[in-house]
């Protein structure tokens, strides 16, 4: 595992010290950027401000010698070569300052230092003061740059300077040195470690150009895909905030962390350990609430160790049920994030109150449901109740009721159409009545209604039925009367809801005909 700041990359240089409280000698060594180009760039900006800091503590050879010639280290140096070398450094650092201030990011700048420091060492070499670590130094600054074209260029001139200051100090080092007969044999023989030397930090810092180029292309490459997640997942989150102000709870189930944690709350993550519990801590807090009823499928669909192949290939799934303090609400998990083999890693959990939606819901079922003349139920609602016995059997107890009110037509054409609502209104005041709570009445046409009723004593209901409708009397002078068939199932248990709503029409039928001989009116007959 690897840690790094989301979208800063910093380069430091430990080799290097720098000065106080000035712009030129602190400069910012945080790039922000997520392109690899512009990277190398903004680097190549710090790198030259760096370089400019070395220059300034260049001035400061000038005095180190100095001491070096006092102590009687460097016996064949003179004052004044400390003198021109520091004075040599002042202005090549200044002269290094203007450039990086107008060219900031310019090549040149760095070439332009390397070559003064290595002309200084030549100036030391010609000088006999002998530092062989120095050669060094300046093409192990130029790897800073990460460029190979600048370090391939100052290595070559670092050569160059090698073999113009081993040259010039042949003469001196050949007449102190005696294994040497001629400054010629000197000069082989250093050029010789030289070259050796150079060439293996010419390879060393290909290398190690090629290798840290590469791994800040590849940090720089993590880095853009981590921007891009981290940008994500704060719009993830102020989504999960957003649906925090509209759910009870919300909770974010992480999979791969295994953790769930409380977007509401705020609270810190909580671990999850399937294999003690199958469900989070919440659910177990909402469990205490939940209708007994409902109790186990709603611990069946909170199952952590279920839920990851329940939600799979899906964007959500839901639950129902009843609280029994707060009532009716909905348990929801969003499949957020998936793995490479499609299991959900990432999951939302949202617990929201419906109470007022399932009251909305009941509101407008009912609506649907309801006559409106009458309130009693109407056709939508019969064949919704009647559908329950597609998928389980007749009870013996169910009568099926064909209700129909005799001489409507002449009531409204006599009273008016008032006097008729007000008659089919009595007449489902008188069937509810007396069917209280052992059936449902439905109007399933203008004068006509249904009853699905559960009973072993229709006839009980049946004199309940008559003594309401006798008792009736009406504002407009009309009169109610009903005819009514029933089609008892214990009677006909071989057929089916059709054949019994059909069988009651029929009986309906048959008390009508003998309503209207008895009263003495004309009737056109159905035949059946």
């Amino acid at each position: 595992n690897y840690c790094y700041k989301t979208h800063k990359i910093g380069l430091f240089s430990g080799v290097l010290l720098m000065a106080k409280n000035s712009d030129i000698y602190t400069p910012n060594i945080v790039v922000d950027a997520t392109d690899y180009d512009e990277f190398m760039k903004e680097n190549r900006r710090i790198i030259n401000r760096y370089i400019n800091t070395v220059l300034w503590f260049c001035i400061f050879t000038g005095p180190a010698i100095a001491v070096g010639i006092f102590y009687g280290v460097f016996n064949a140096a003179s004052y004044s070569t400390c003198v021109v070398i520091s004075a040599s450094m002042i202005v090549v650092a200044f002269i290094h300052r203007q450039i990086i201030r107008v060219w900031p990011y310019a090549r040149s700048a760095g070439f332009i230092a390397f070559f003064c420091m290595e002309a200084l060492l030549v100036l030391m070499s010609y000088n006999h003061i002998h530092v062989n670590i120095t050669w060094f130094f300046v093409p192990f600054l130029s790897i800073l740059f990460c460029e190979k074209k600048l370090f391939i260029v100052t290595v070559s001139t670092n050569y160059l300077a090698m073999i113009i200051s081993s040259y010039l100090i042949s003469f001196y080092n050949a007449d102190i040195i005696s294994i040497y007969s001629t400054n010629m044999e000197f000069f082989a023989n250093t050029l010789m470690g030289y070259t050796i030397e150079n060439a293996v930090m010419t390879a060393s810092g290909l290398v190690i150009i090629r290798i840290v180029s590469g791994y800040f292309a590849d940090l720089i490459q993590k880095d853009r895909a981590t921007r891009t997640y981290a940008t994500q997942i704060r719009a993830q989150m102020d989504v999960l905030y957003s649906m925090s102000e509209v759910y009870d709870y919300v909770n974010l189930i992480d999979f791969k962390a295994m953790t769930e944690f409380s977007i509401k709350d705020g609270e810190q993550a909580k671990t999850l350990s399937l294999g003690d519990h199958a469900h989070s801590l919440m659910n177990h807090h909402i469990k205490e609430s939940v209708d007994k009823e409902q109790l186990e499928d709603f611990w069946d669909f909170t199952n952590l160790k279920t839920l990851k192949n329940r939600l799979r290939g899906k964007r959500f799934i839901y639950g129902e049920y009843v609280n029994v303090k707060t009532g009716w609400f909905r348990a929801q998990y969003i499949n957020i994030e998936e793995d490479e083999k499609g299991f959900p890693s990432l999951i939302v959990y949202t617990v929201q109150n419906i109470n007022m939606d399932k009251r909305r819901e009941e509101d407008l079922i009912k609506i649907s449901h309801t006559d409106d003349l009458t309130k009693v139920f109407n056709r939508r609602c019969l064949e919704y109740d009647l559908s329950v016995y597609n998928s389980k059997p007749i009870e013996d107890d169910l009568v099926i009721a064909s209700v129909d009110i005799n001489r409507l037509k002449y009531t409204n054409d006599t009273f008016g159409h008032a006097a008729g609502d007000e008659l089919i209104c009595a007449a489902a005041n008188a069937l509810s009545e007396a069917l209280g709570d052992s059936g449902k009445v439905y109007r399933t046409g203008g004068d006509e209604f249904t009853l699905v009723i559960h009973t072993k004593n229709i006839s009980a209901i049946n004199d309940e039925i008559k003594k309401n409708v006798s008792a009736w009397t009406g504002s407009y002078g009309g009169k109610l009367a009903i005819s009514i068939g029933y089609a008892y199932h214990r009677d006909n248990p071989e057929v089916g809801l059709d054949r019994l709503k059909v069988m009651a029409d029929s009986l309906m039928y048959e008390d009508k005909n003998r309503y209207y001989k008895r009263n003495g009116y004309e009737r056109r007959v159905k035949e059946f």
